[in-house]
């Protein structure tokens, strides 16, 4: 099984508009889904056939209508409820641009968090892989997914994190380590003091191995935009190049590709394999103008055009 966690869900409400007008009236159609990065990692892997369960905190009238949106997707899901309103999110698709509008959340109470931390343990020792996603809501210690690391570990489960800012650097100085870590160029650049380029992977690959901080995590991926990626894995280097599309809405894609990442390292996958699925779902994710969303119909086509190279 694998196991999403999203400390700081929100209904993701969509707007496709020709052209917004400012200072007027914008008349528009809502698409509404259960949105939060772990939750488009788990939709994608139901798409992939995976067996997942989604966890997290959900609260008020917003966390009750998210609950019923998770259940009208067919995601199972297990959330610690909590006194505060679940968050709403807006994204304005408009002349070919992207603007978010994001709320930050409830303020989450300590007994809420103790919950949250036994729900934790009790479904990750049912795990074979786990994803952490995103920022963590307002009243938690950055160093809370390390916490979560730790006991998923322990409970034999591989852990995949995909967050920033102080809960990454957390969780690089704790001594339970996740399975992969997958900071952007700009990201790598910020923790390693460095100001690398796309054509920089052997400095890059000998930056990560002089650090000890990255020491003990078997898969570190580095996203660089239109370059693709760059993948170390134990000893070994790869980069990933994906093939031009059309992106539709690329809202997810990075949890589309956490969602491939999990999937593939949860069948015991080669690297080669782990890296092309990955990408591939990324990719189909923007190709699709839902959140969280995979075009599979055009799975064998982008598959085989993701090119991954052993350096």
């Amino acid at each position: 099984m694998i196991l999403t966690v999203t400390m700081n869900p929100s209904i993701d409400t969509r707007y496709q508009l020709d052209k917004l007008i400012i200072d007027d009236v914008n008349r528009v159609t809502p698409e509404k889904t259960a949105g939060g990065k772990g939750l488009n990692v788990s939709r994608v892997l139901l798409q992939l056939g995976d067996d997942v369960l989604a966890t997290g905190l959900l609260g008020g009238h917003m966390g009750a209508y998210m609950a019923e949106l998770m259940d009208a997707d067919g995601v199972k899901n297990d959330f610690v409820p909590i006194a505060g309103e679940t968050r709403i999110c807006l994204n304005i698709l408009h002349e070919g641009n992207q603007t978010e509008l994001l709320e930050s959340g409830p303020q989450i109470a300590p007994a809420e968090l103790e919950a949250f931390t036994a729900k934790f343990a009790e479904l990750a020792a049912k795990a074979d892989v786990v994803t952490l996603s995103g920022s963590l809501p307002r009243g938690v210690d950055a160093g809370y997914y390390a916490e979560l690391v730790k006991i998923a570990e322990e409970a034999g489960a591989k852990v995949l994190l995909d967050t920033s800012g102080a809960s990454l650097e957390a969780a690089l100085e704790s001594d339970a380590k996740p399975e992969l870590v997958k900071p952007n160029l700009t990201e790598i650049n910020g923790l390693l003091g460095t100001s690398f380029t796309t054509d920089d992977v052997d400095a890059l690959r000998e930056a990560l191995a002089a650090d000890d901080r990255f020491a003990g995590i078997p898969w570190v991926v580095v996203s660089m935009g239109a370059a693709g990626s760059v993948g170390f894995h134990e000893g070994r280097a790869f980069r990933a190049k994906t093939p031009a599309i059309a992106a539709v809405n690329a809202t997810g894609s990075g949890d589309s590709t956490i969602a491939g990442f999990a999937h593939a390292i949860a069948a015991g996958a080669d690297d080669v394999t782990v890296l092309k699925t990955a990408n591939t779902c990324g990719k189909l994710n923007a190709m699709d103008p839902k959140t969280g969303h995979l075009v599979m119909d055009r799975w064998d086509e982008i598959y085989n055009s993701v090119v991954v190279t052993e350096l």
